[in-house]
C-alpha cells in the first residue's frame, strides 16, 4: 500500500509539472490511473484471508461495543436506577452539622473561582475572536476582566484565611488541600504575567 501511495503521488506530481507538454490522452490516462489504483489496491489487500479476518473481528468488536453502549444507556432509565439516584439525593445532608463541614462549604466558592476564572476568560476571548466584526473588541464592546480578576484575588485571600481556620478547627488534610488551591492560583497569576498571550489573543 505504501508503494501504491508513492506511485500515485509521483503520477500527480508528473501531471502538475508536465501536463502542458504531455498529450491529452496521456494526461487523461494518468488521471484515470490515479483514481482507479487506490480502490484496486485496497480490493487486492482485502482478498487476503488474514485481512478479511481482521476486518471481521473489527466489525464484531464495533458491534459488541455499540450493543454495550445501548445497554448502558438503557440502564440509566431503569426504575431501579432512578430509585438509587433518589435515595442518594435523600441521603445528602442539606446543611453541614460540624465546624469542619461549615468551613469547607465556605471555602468551596473560593476554590471554584480559582479554578474557573482563567478558563472563562480564555473561552470568552476565543469566542469573541472568531467574529471579525467585533474587532477591535476591547474598544468596541468595552470588555474588561477587572471584576473577574478582583474576585480571583479575593478568592486567594479567602483560601488563605480558610486554610488557617481549617488548620485550627478541622481534621488533618483539609488545610493542605486548600493551600494547594491557593498555590495553584499563585501559579496561574505568574503564568499569566510571564505569558500574557496565553490568555489574550
Amino acid at each position: 500500500m505504501l508503494w501504491v501511495f508513492v506511485g500515485q503521488m509521483l503520477l500527480v506530481v508528473a501531471l502538475f509539472m508536465w501536463s502542458d507538454f504531455l498529450p491529452s490522452w496521456l494526461n487523461q490516462a494518468i488521471i484515470v490511473s490515479v483514481i482507479l489504483v487506490s480502490p484496486l489496491a485496497y480490493l487486492t489487500v482485502l482478498t487476503k484471508p488474514a485481512m478479511r479476518a481482521a476486518w471481521r473481528e473489527t466489525l464484531r468488536d464495533t458491534w459488541a461495543l455499540n450493543i454495550s453502549i445501548i445497554r448502558a444507556c438503557g440502564r440509566l432509565f431503569l426504575p431501579s436506577t432512578f430509585m438509587k439516584f433518589m435515595r442518594f439525593i435523600a441521603s445528602l445532608k442539606p446543611v453541614p452539622t460540624t465546624i469542619d463541614g461549615w468551613i469547607t462549604v465556605c471555602v468551596l466558592p473560593f476554590k471554584t473561582c480559582i479554578v474557573a476564572t482563567f478558563p472563562m476568560i480564555w473561552i470568552f476571548e476565543k469566542f469573541i475572536s472568531n467574529f471579525s466584526h467585533f474587532r477591535p473588541y476591547g474598544r468596541t464592546l468595552g470588555l474588561s476582566y477587572e471584576p473577574l480578576v478582583e474576585c480571583f484575588l479575593i478568592s486567594l485571600l479567602g483560601l488563605l484565611i480558610g486554610a488557617f481556620l481549617q488548620a485550627l478547627f478541622c481534621r488533618a488534610g483539609r488545610a493542605t488541600v486548600t493551600l494547594r488551591f491557593f498555590l495553584f492560583g499563585i501559579i496561574l497569576i505568574c503564568v499569566s504575567l510571564i505569558f500574557p498571550q496565553a490568555i489574550r489573543i
